[in-house]
Formats: C-alpha cells, structure tokens, sequence
C-alpha cells in the first residue's frame, strides 16, 4: 500500500480495484518480489470478496477482479520462471470484514463469496489457494468448502493452504487458540498449516512449537517485519531484512516448517535476504501428532479423558427435557443458553443439544440455538438430529469440531451415506447407533455385527478416521418388568467390551439414564451410577448423562449398591421390586454445594467470594487466610485476577452489572480490611489516569463506574468531577504525575467538547494517552474527527472494563516502550459500515409548509406557574416511575442468560423489594422534593426555526388577530428555537407544526427531583456503597421523568387535547 501511495494512485480504500485501474502498477510490485525470490507470489485478491466489495459498490465485480488478480501474477511467473526454478500463482482469500461466528453474517453467504473468489482464482490461472490472516475458524470452514466446490466445478485439484492470525492474546481474534485450531482442522485435506500476520516473528515462535508438536502436515510462516507500531499516526514495522531473515531462519529449526515468506512490512529487500538465507536448506519432515479431541470455538477436548469418561451433557435437548422444550416452544433461545451454561458449571465436558418435535421448525431452531451456543458455550457441542437437513444447518453455525449425534441404519444406508458426508465436510466425529432396518439390537451379538457395519462404510467408504467414531450401542430400561429387556444391562456391557477389544481407537457412549427409564427420579441416579461403573470398566469412553446426578459408589451404602447390580446384572422375579421398594423414600439435596466449597483452597474461596459479591463471608475468611497467605498477595494476586474474571464475565453478558457492582464492594471492603496489614511501600510512580466529565455535562454515573472498576483493578483514579473544563484536567497533570486523562460524557454535545480539548491538547504539544467514553460517542467520531487530531494515543472505551484493558496496556508500555502502544479495543474490532450519504435536496418551504387548519388552544394563563412539594401527590409521582425502565437499564437486572422462572424469582426475592425499599425511604428521608415548572408563552414559525415571545406584551391569539408579517415584529422575540428538516419526505421539522402567519401558543416545561439526591449519593459513593449509589441515581433520574410526563398531561389537560 506504501508503494500505492507512492505511486499516487487513487484507490479508494479498495487495494483489488488496481487489478482492473492500474494493472501496470501492480504488474511491476510482482515483479519485484519476483526477481527478489519469491517462489510463490501472492494475488492481489486478500478482500475480493463480495460482502468486502459491498462497501465500495462493487460486490458484483468478485469473480472479475479475483480472475484479474491471478492472471498479473500468473504474467509474472511465466516470465520469471524457469524449469529448473518454477514460480507459482498463489491465490490470496482473506478473511473479509465479517465473522460468522460474531453473527456478522451467515455461513451460506459466505461459503457463496468465496467461491465466486475461488473460481476467477482458478480462471485466471491461480495454482495453489491460500486462505489467509484467517480469524474464525468458521470462516475457514467455509472457504474450504467454497474451494474445494470450486475445484470439482472447474474439474482442478488446486491445494489450500490455510494460514491463520494469532494475536497477542495468544489466541485468533475470535478466541482460538492454536492447539484448536490443529484439532478443527485436522480432518480437512488441506497442503499446510500456519501463521501470518497480527504479530511478529518473536510473538509466533511459541506458537509455532505447539503447532509443529501436533501437526501432521507442512508448516508455513509468514510473519510481519516485527511488531507494528504508531508512530505519528503511522504503522511501522521496525524489523529490516538481516533481522528479518535472522528471526526466521530459527523457525526452520521446528520440525514441519516449509514454507516461509513475508507479510505486513516486508519488503522486496526483506524477501531477498530470507530466500538467500533458506534456499540451501531442507525442510525437516512433519513429525506432529494430536490425540483424538473435539473443540469447541476456543478449546480442545480430549475423546478419551484420564479418567473416562468424557461426561456429555444431556439437558439441552427437547425430547428428554421438557423445561428445554418449553423454552423453544416460547423462542427463548436466550432461555436455552442458561440450560448449556449450567452443564458447563456442572462439570460436562461436551453438551449434545437437540431441538427437534413434531409442529416446529427444527432448522430454524437448531440455528439460533446453534449460533448462541457457539459464541457462548466454552464447551464442545453434539448436535443432536434426524433430518440431515437440520443436521446441516447446526453444522453451518458451529467453527469448532463437533460430534454428530447421530447415524445408524434404521433408514437404510441411503440417510447413513448422506450423514457420514456432512461428518466428513465439516470434519465431525460421529456416533453410530446400533440400530438396522429390523430396529435397534437388543442382543450383544447384533449390536457388534451392527457396528461392524457401520464402520465398514464410514472408514472404508467415506474415509472417516476411525479415531472420530463413536460407537453407542445403546440399552432398553431394566425398570420395565418386560422380560424381553430383563438382561438388557448385560448385552449392552458386553457388546461394549467387545467392541472395545476389536477396534481400541473407536470411542463408545451411551445415553446413560435409558437403562433405569420409568422408574423413581431419585432412585434412577443410585442405578445409573452403579451402571456407569461397570461401563466405565468395560471401555466406554463417553457417556450423555445429567452431570449433576452421577453419584459416587463410595457415597452408596454396600446394601445400594448390591441390589442396583442384582437388578443389573443377576435379575430375578423380585429383583425390581426389591429395587423399587428399597429406594422409595431417597431424597436427593441437590443444592448441597457448602462440600465443594469446604475443598477449596483459600485462594479458591477468596476469589469465588470476590465473584459472588459475597461481602459476609470474605471478611472471616480473609482474617483466617492472611496468616498463610500474605494480604500483599491476596490484594495484588488473588483479587485483582478475581476482578479481571469479573471484567471478562461482563464483557461477555454472562454477568451483569449490578452484581459487578457487588463485586467491586466487596474488593473494596476487603482491601479496607486488609490495609492495615500491607506493606508500607510506594511506588515510585502509580499508574494513574485523571478523570472527569466534560465542560457542559453534568452526567457521573459512567465516569464512577470508571473510577469504581479501576480503583479495585490496582490504578489510581484522581476524580475531578462534572462540567471539566480542560484546564482541570492539566492542572492535575501539572501538580503529579498522571499517565493518562480520561474524558467522559453523555450528551451529543460532549463529544464536540472532547474533540475540541483534544485540538487544543495538540497545540500545547501535547501526546498523553487520552480514554474516551460515554453513551453518545461512537467509534467512527472517534476515528475520523479525534484521532486525526491528536498525536497521542487515544483509546475509544464503549465500557470500564475497556477502560481496565487501556490503563494495563498503558501500564505495560510505561514499564517496557520498545514496543508500541495498541490502543485498538472491542469496540475498535467491530467492523465499521461505511455508508455512502446521498444527496438530500430539501424543497422550498412553500413546497412543504403544512396548511394552516387547526385552530390554536387557548391557555389557561399566559407566562409560568410553580408547583413544588406540598402541590403534588407523591404517590401519583410514582405510579408514574417507568419501573421496567428503572430495573433493566438503570439498575442492569437484565434477563440474558436467564430463565424466566430464574428472572422472576431474582425480580421477587431482591429486585422488587428494593425498589419498594427505595421508594419509602425517599419519602421517610425527605430526598425527594419534586417541581414542576411550566407555562404558555406565544410563538411564530417561519420555515425551521420558532420565535418565542414575551406574554407581558399581552398578545391576543385569536383566529383572526396577530397577523402582522413576521419581520416587523421579530425583533420583539425573546428567544428562538432551530429545529432541522427530516432528510426524507415530507422533510418536516417540527417548527411546521406551529403557525406561521399568525401566533401559536409554544408550552414549556421544566422539572427536578431536588437537590439532595445528588447530596445522597455522593455519599453512597464515598462510603463504597456502589451498588445502593447505581440504584438510587437510577431511581431518582426516573423519578424527574415522572415528573416530566405529570407536566405533559398537566399541559394536555389546560389545553384541552388530553
């Protein structure tokens, strides 16, 4: 791009439109990577995908601009090459600027792009594919399926290679770290593995020993000339070529590395000197492995856990749980979530998840119920379907590697065929049931035989690898009576054992509860975990169970657990009875948690406590805890990483804010508790931002939660308030040392503000980090309007735990500067939608002005009246409080992540109480001093703006009075209203509804709750009561809004238009 710019080429933000504009240009930067070296020169086709070129107008010119693309290298090679030395066209497909598994958009449009992309590839005369800079491993899913259509359309088989960005988290954009991403695609016929930009050389060395541990195939590595860095606006990458090439040559130490090559920063110079350095070398054989493990979108799980088995949660599944069901009959697929959620807290290592019944969508179903899990389930998943197209559209919505629940050959082979392909696409593993045409196996014999079947066609016919099988050879309940099924334990165990000694890499499960189906709830769990023993020493390698219900056969009386295995395995007539009458009256506390607390380290407990917001119990523990662990370490180690989970949790909406709040006070409280016991030393400079809301806006809730979460994160916060003039901010930096400025508002008008301190900080010479946040700023402001600006790092915080994010990286660069400061955030990751404004051509006035019809109401009195306390009834104020409002957007009790039964009891049992709580004690306390002033004033419209008149000038508004033309008598106006003009029809602004060639009547109000609720809460503030502060300022905001609508209808009553 730096050579573009040079060349002064306009392109329009768009690099791939050169292939058709200036094809020259990019003609001859091919040739000179050729002539430096290179042996496979990459396309300029990194965003010719269609959703890419939509934000240029151009997404029908993908095929051409891809098929361009190849054939200028395709040019090059054949000129520079020889027979000896061959130069090959790669075709560059990048990631785009949607991820799928962020909901950007959906795997079909996707997988539709880049084939258009792989196909002018393929015409244009690409030889091999490379799928770069990937961040989704969704996103590469669908591009490997788009190519590999592509080559069977265009009857190639041109390889892919597949190359993926690992940030400095450690892990891809979307939370893929690189032992997933080995295991997601393993299964998938691809040429190499590797990495390429995000990082340098020195930052993908650690990860390029994991993947050259696990991967079985080549490795390729093109890295960025070092980490970039700002420098005055600018990108540089501060790595020349000896450097370069001295970084990578360490790489060809690993062994697997066989390609290497250059990305961000790397120049002809760069390429020159690496293949100088590589060409006498050979690469070392791949000699990686994994174990056979499953993933979800962030981590690897292995089939066969030490010690089996791998538990797979049964609940989110709509035939065995009827709560599940409910919550999809209703479309609370929000509600669905919470049931994966607690499996995951439960314990389960994978969560099989069906949405299938007779009257629903069950496609529709299982891909919004699919898409939640992915993003949210850290757990892998087992979509669980009949139809194979339900099946599909699961798989469609899954990036990690999932188990297919299931096939069998109950259909015939025809069904089998089409699942075992879907396993074979998306790269599943893949349960076979012991079921045939004649039903299901009852008999061990039949059982194996099924199996042995199965795997005949699904290793041997469709290339499945034997390690992603699993066999479930399934049992019928000995709870029946029915002596068809009264051995039904046994052929089950044996068919297990069986199959386990034939094929010892296949794994096995079995849906564990069917074996004691009818009988008693609680005795169900005594029978499944005597059972599951047994299987367990048998060989199976998984089992679907309700993790929560296993019980340990040490916790079993030897009389429980001798009558569970004589109804297992040595059945007689009275066996079930004796079952049945032995267990009757168990009782099973399933809220028995106080045992699993008792096991924890104190440091477990410590931060638990931290996340539970549990204030009553940490005091006692931490007095306990201090005498072993020194409060130096339970401050800086313990709670601050407690606190940095608490950040995560709310940054992913598994937490809400009122129970950060919780959090916070606790942390605060201890570390209050615990002071009197730290060391006494001060550091010589504490990382410490200066923060305040901006000239004009009189909103601190934000800016405190800043302070809040900060303060008990380990910074140091100075708090200079409301209404900051910028001279406030730099007096503070004047008097101590400050590392950076925090500006905060709520208004519009904030944000101009902030743009301005940030112009007058450049001209002082100025270069201090500065956050910026605040509900009316939005990252493109902050993109085009601020950072041009300002020569200094400026960080766009949508939260405070982005805030959190920016002072620790602020803090790091303080300590080690070598490297840049990264001020990109979440909110800076979010793909910005670049529209093209059109034209808006407004008409004259006399074209839309509204015809003057209605007739003016007549005010009561003209001028104002005050109502204060002792006017209104409080009650009434009340009635009026939009409570949804107060709960959900002020104080954060949100439903996400819950049940409705779950949400109702938290509004019942804390939320409600406190509102009526807060209610009376406003009323008790006298805080609540409400008054409403408003009044009627004459006014006159002429086209946009208002003119508002004095009433002592004693105007009459009759019909037929006060028609003078409007420039005689607007210089007696005391004040005027702009209002703009819709950008659509009709183009209405609101001083349209108002007269124009006489006077209208313009009411006007203005309202307060008081002045002591500021006072009040300051107060809660400083004692560190976060919690009680964020509901009563919600409170008492909602409270003015009352008071604002009580004036309205007041209005609409005097006028006569209520």
């Amino acid at each position: 791009e730096a050579w573009i710019d040079d060349k002064g080429v306009d392109q329009e933000g768009c690099n791939e439109l050169l292939n058709h504009t200036a094809p020259e240009l990019i003609g001859r930067i091919h040739k000179r990577y050729a002539m430096a070296g290179a042996d496979l020169l990459k396309t300029n086709t990194f965003g010719t995908m269609p959703w890419v070129l939509d934000e240029y107008q151009m997404g029908e010119r993908a095929y051409e601009l891809s098929k361009k693309g190849a054939e200028l290298v395709k040019e090059v090679c054949n000129e520079y090459g020889t027979q000896t030395s061959p130069k090959f066209v790669l075709g560059s497909i990048g990631p785009g600027t949607k991820l799928p598994s962020l909901g950007h958009i959906h795997y079909d449009e996707m997988y539709e792009g880049y084939k258009l992309c792989a196909l002018g590839l393929i015409d244009g005369g690409c030889d091999v594919f490379l799928l770069e800079t990937c961040q989704d491993p969704l996103q590469i899913k669908a591009a490997l399926h788009a190519c590999q259509d592509a080559n069977e359309e265009r009857d190639v088989q041109l390889p892919i290679m597949v190359s993926v960005t690992i940030e400095l988290s450690g892990s891809m954009l979307i939370g893929t770290d690189a032992t997933t991403i080995v295991t997601i695609l393993e299964p998938f016929d691809i040429l190499s593995l590797g990495f390429n930009c995000g990082t340098g050389p020195d930052q993908v060395k650690k990860h390029l020993k994991t993947l050259s541990e696990l991967c079985a195939i080549p490795i390729s590595v093109h890295a960025n000339a070092g980490l970039p860095q700002n420098r005055g606006g600018y990108t540089y990458y501060p790595m020349g070529p000896d450097e370069f090439t001295d970084k990578q040559l360490e790489f060809t130490a690993f062994d697997g590395v066989s390609f290497l090559g250059g990305c961000c920063g790397t120049t002809p110079q760069h390429i020159q000197a690496l293949k100088k350095a590589v060409e006498v070398l050979v690469p070392k054989q791949p000699t990686g492995s994994i174990e056979p493990s499953i993933a979800s979108l962030f981590n690897t799980t292995e089939l066969f856990q030490e010690p089996a088995p791998l538990l797979i949660g049964e609940r989110s599944n709509s035939t065995g749980s009827k709560a599940f069901r409910e919550l999809i009959i209703a479309s609370d697929y929000e509600g669905t979530l919470t049931v994966g959620q607690a499996q995951v807290r439960d314990g389960a290592h994978c969560l099989d998840v069906n949405v299938e019944f007779a009257g629903r969508d069950g496609a529709k179903d299982m891909k919004a119920i699919m898409e939640l899990y992915n993003q949210k389930i850290p757990l892998p998943l087992m979509p669980d379907a009949t139809r194979v197209h339900t099946m599909e559209e699961g798989l469609k919505c899954i990036g990690g590697k999932p188990i297919i629940n299931s096939v069998n050959l109950e259909d015939g082979e025809e069904k089998f065929h089409a699942i075992c392909k879907l396993a074979k696409k998306f790269g599943c593993a893949l349960v076979c049931l012991t079921i045939d045409e004649v039903g299901m196996a009852k008999t061990k014999e039949d059982k194996v035989a099924q199996a042995e079947r199965m795997y005949e066609m699904a290793v041997n016919g469709h290339g499945i690898d034997p390690r992603n099988l699993i066999f479930d050879t399934l049992t019928f309940t000995v709870g029946s009576g029915d002596l068809e099924y009264r051995d039904a334990a046994i052929q089950t165990l044996e068919a297990i054992r069986e199959l386990h000694i034939r094929h010892p890499e296949v794994g096995s499960t079995l849906g564990l509860s069917n074996i004691s189906f009818g009988l008693d709830v609680n005795a169900r769990r005594y029978l499944n975990s005597v059972f599951l023993h047994h299987c367990l020493q048998a060989g199976l390698t998984t089992v679907i169970i309700n993790v929560k219900h296993i019980i340990p056969l040490a916790k079993m009386s030897d009389t429980d657990r001798e009558i569970c295995e004589e109804l297992l395995f040595a059945p007689d007539d009275n066996s079930l009875f004796k079952f049945i009458e032995h267990f009757s009256d168990v009782s099973i506390d399933d809220e028995a948690n106080d045992e699993a607390y008792e096991a924890m380290s104190n440091e477990e407990k410590i931060s638990k406590l931290l996340l539970d917001g549990d204030k009553e119990r940490m005091i006692p523990l931490v007095e306990e805890a201090r005498h072993e662990i020194h409060p130096d370490t339970i401050v800086n180690e313990i709670l601050i990483d407690a606190m940095k989970v608490v950040g995560e949790l709310f940054g992913s909406g598994q937490m809400q804010l009122p129970f950060v709040l919780q959090s916070a006070e606790t942390m605060k409280t201890t570390v209050d508790y615990l002071n009197p016991h730290l060391t006494k030393q001060e550091k010589e400079t504490d990382t410490t931002l200066v923060i305040g809301t901006v000239r004009g806006d009189v909103h601190d809730v934000g800016k405190n939660l800043v302070d809040i979460i900060l303060s008990n994160n380990g910074f140091k916060v100075v708090n200079v308030g409301i209404k900051t003039d910028l001279q406030e901010y730099l007096d503070v930096v004047e008097k101590q040392p400050i590392q950076a400025i925090g500006m905060s508002g709520l208004l519009v008008k904030s944000t101009a503000v902030m743009k301005d301190n940030l112009e007058a900080m450049t001209e002082m010479g100025m270069t201090i980090p500065v956050l910026l946040g605040g509900a009316a700023l939005t990252r493109s402001f902050v993109d085009d309007f601020c950072r041009p600006i300002y020569k200094g790092p400026i960080f766009y915080c949508r939260d405070a735990f982005d805030g959190v994010i920016a002072m620790s990286r602020i803090e790091k660069y303080n300590e080690d500067n070598s490297v840049g400061l990264d001020t990109r955030l979440a909110g800076d990751m979010v793909e910005r939608e670049e529209k093209v404004k059109k034209e808006v051509v407004i008409p004259p006035f006399e074209q839309i002005k509204m015809p003057e019809i209605a007739e003016v109401p007549t005010p009561p009195f003209w001028g104002r009246r005050v109502l204060q306390k002792d006017d209104l009834d409080l009650d009434m104020i009340f009635n009026w409080v939009n409570q949804r409002t107060v709960i959900k957007f002020h104080w954060g009790y949100k439903s996400k992540g819950m049940t409705k039964e779950e949400y109702q009891k938290l509004l019942d049992k804390t939320v409600y109480p406190a509102y009526e709580r807060l209610k009376k004690e406003f009323i008790e306390k006298e805080l609540f001093e409400p008054t409403i002033i408003y009044g009627y004033y004459p006014c006159r419209s002429s086209d946009q703006e208002l003119y508002l008149f004095d009433e002592t000038q004693g105007w009459n508004v009759d019909a037929n009075a006060n028609r003078e033309p409007l420039d005689k008598i607007i210089g007696n106006a005391v004040g005027t209203f702009s209002f703009p003009r819709q950008g659509r029809k009709p183009h209405r602004a609101l001083s349209d509804f108002f007269h124009h060639e006489r006077h209208d009547v313009m009411p006007l109000t203005c309202v307060s709750a008081g002045p002591k609720f500021s006072a009040y809460e300051k107060e809660l503030y400083d004692a560190g009561k976060y919690l009680e502060y964020n509901m009563v300022h919600g409170f008492s905001v909602e409270l003015a809004e009352a008071l604002a609508e009580v004036a309205h209808k007041q209005i609409r009553l005097d006028m006569n238009i209520a």
